[in-house]
């Protein structure tokens, strides 16, 4: 398996991932009533970072060989959810919190896991999300979403299964927080 810790010098330079947003279709079309906008995630140290995180079979972390995301994890993350939003129908209703919309409600998340799990030989994602009112404060409604997809854990493949299970991810924070917003 071709893993590296992180801060190992020397070899060629890291290929740089995006994570592709795959097309996000509502059974019907999306009616968003109220204007939110998608905190940036928080997550733990070794998620809040530009590395691809795999676990190996003994339970460790390491970082994908020569692999890194374009930015760090969280903000891609929040950027993919916002893409679903507005691919499923809620242009201009959606945005990244700090921008030019004035929310009546936010879609906070937490990153729990985003990794390779090289034993399993699998993408594995699990975000806890909560649509809070931007004016109290107070929850509306929260939940946990988790994901799997079988696949490569090393390699340009291994970023590809974690891009399938953030597809399932996104269709499932569409299909859950669409009709509570």
């Amino acid at each position: 398996m071709s893993l590296a810790l992180a801060g190992c010098g020397g070899g060629p330079p890291p290929v740089t991932f995006d994570l592709v947003q795959p097309e996000v279709v509502a059974k019907k079309a999306l009616h968003v009533k109220r204007q939110f906008v998608v905190t940036e995630p928080i997550a733990l140290q070794p998620l809040d970072s530009e590395h691809v995180l795999v676990r190996r079979s003994d339970g460790t972390l390491a970082t994908l060989a020569h692999a890194q995301w374009s930015d760090r994890l969280p903000r891609l993350v929040q950027a993919r959810i916002v893409q679903a939003f507005e691919n499923a129908g809620a242009v201009g209703r959606v945005g990244i919190a700090g921008g030019p919309i004035t929310p009546d409600l936010t879609l906070d998340v937490e990153i729990r896991v985003f990794e390779v799990n090289a034993g399993a030989g699998q993408g594995k994602i699990e975000l806890a999300i909560k649509l809070v009112n931007a004016v109290t404060g107070r929850t509306v409604a929260a939940r946990v979403i988790q994901a799997d997809a079988p696949g490569a854990t090393e390699g340009p493949e291994a970023v590809e299964t974690l891009d399938r299970a953030l597809g399932q991810v996104l269709r499932e924070i569409v299909r859950w927080a669409g009709p509570r917003i």
